[in-house]
């Protein structure tokens, strides 16, 4: 997404404020800040990373982030991908990209445009190796042979954006030769956001490599906004201290998104709904508003957990977006395509991770295949 001319504003402020690098508190921490009526601030956005029941290895509907009420979801983002080194197609997550696994969700975060909820991809994460010397941190050579699966996956499924998460150490030059290259490739209207962990924004523990100041200061033009992780030890949101701390070391809170676990069994500092609602309105009181709130992840969110995931995106629509909810239209044709699309699901599961339908020769009883959303009840157009 092109960046309104008031965030682009802020932007400009913001890298000023961090090459000052003043020691005493930003500027950005005395502003207020105001937004336009149709800005997608303040961002509302949801990990999806876990894609199938663990158990009975059936697709997790995204939908019902979209049908359910009283939910203004603004971004989706697809996880995890990786490079694949031995490959020539982007994984996502232990398949690859283009698997029938995901064939539910591909034609899923279509329906999910349709409603103008932003689907991006993130590539990176806890697994290591997509910002490598060996992969995308490698010599120009080496980039040229891997870039092509990161780019020819966004093209293919229609990626409005993509999330660097960098969690292993990559160079200075490697992330901006990426950034460089995907805004090349996919023009102003991609987004391109960054996943630091909270604690990387105001000079502490960073499991980049890169300085996230410097690449703002030189590159900053390019970032729509900073997905920043506060949890697992590098921040919370029991208070309004962490991230105030963050905008003191320069950034707009226009683009910093706090980042949240949905559930206590997603990791360390989990922060309760109404104690993240307390934070929120603080914040919002002192600066106007705030980049927004990341939840990860999908499936198991609180409180609603496995049964009802899309609960955790219900309080915080309450808490923040209350006056954005999206409108849906579902053709028959949309809603046959996706019970094909589950049935195939389904058969790509029972295969081999590396098959196709043609390839399993199980039989399978039709009840199996019968999808666990009603797609057809969903018609309305």
């Amino acid at each position: 997404m092109m960046k309104s001319t008031a965030l682009r504003v802020a932007a400009l402020l913001c890298a000023l404020a961090i090459a000052a690098a003043a020691p005493v508190e930003s500027p950005e921490s005395q502003k207020k800040y105001e937004v336009p009526a149709d800005s997608e601030v303040p961002r509302l956005i949801i990990y999806y990373q876990t894609t199938h029941d663990a158990s009975t290895q059936r697709p997790i509907s995204m939908l019902p982030l979209i049908t359910e009420k009283n939910i203004a979801l603004t971004h989706l983002i697809v996880c995890s991908l990786h490079i694949d080194p031995a490959g020539s197609v982007l994984r996502l997550n232990d398949y690859p990209v283009n698997h029938s696994h995901f064939y539910t969700l591909w034609n899923e975060t279509a329906v999910l445009q349709r409603t103008q909820v932003k689907v991006f991809g993130m590539i990176g994460g806890a697994a290591a190796g997509s910002f490598s010397t060996a992969t995308l941190d490698g010599s120009d050579k080496t980039f040229a042979t891997y870039y092509p699966q990161l780019r020819n996956a966004i093209s293919r499924y229609k990626l409005e954006g993509i999330d660097l998460d960098v969690e292993q150490s990559m160079s200075q030059a490697g992330i901006t030769r990426l950034i460089r290259r995907l805004r090349q490739d996919f023009g102003p209207d991609f987004s391109i956001t960054l996943a630091p962990v909270a604690t990387a924004l105001r000079g502490g523990p960073n499991l980049s490599g890169f300085s996230y100041t410097e690449l703002e200061k030189t590159f900053g033009a390019e970032i729509d906004f900073y997905n920043a992780q506060f949890y697992n030890g590098f921040g919370d949101m029991d208070s309004p201290a962490p991230y105030e701390d963050v905008i003191k070391h320069g950034w707009s809170p226009l683009q910093i998104v706090a980042g949240q676990l949905t559930s206590p069994q997603n990791g360390g500092d989990f922060t309760s709904t109404a104690r993240l609602n307390a934070t929120v309105h603080a914040l919002v009181s002192r600066y106007g508003n705030i980049g927004g709130i990341f939840g990860w992840e999908y499936f198991n969110s609180a409180p609603g957990g496995t049964a009802k995931p899309w609960a955790w995106a219900q309080d915080m629509t309450s808490i923040m977006r209350s006056n954005g909810l999206p409108k849906l239209a579902i053709t028959t044709a949309v809603a046959t395509r996706l019970v094909a699309a589950w049935r195939d699901t389904i058969l790509g599961s029972i295969g081999a991770p590396s098959g196709n339908q043609s390839q399993v020769n199980t039989v399978v009883p039709a009840s199996v295949l019968e999808p666990d959303v009603n797609y057809m009840a969903m018609v309305n157009a």
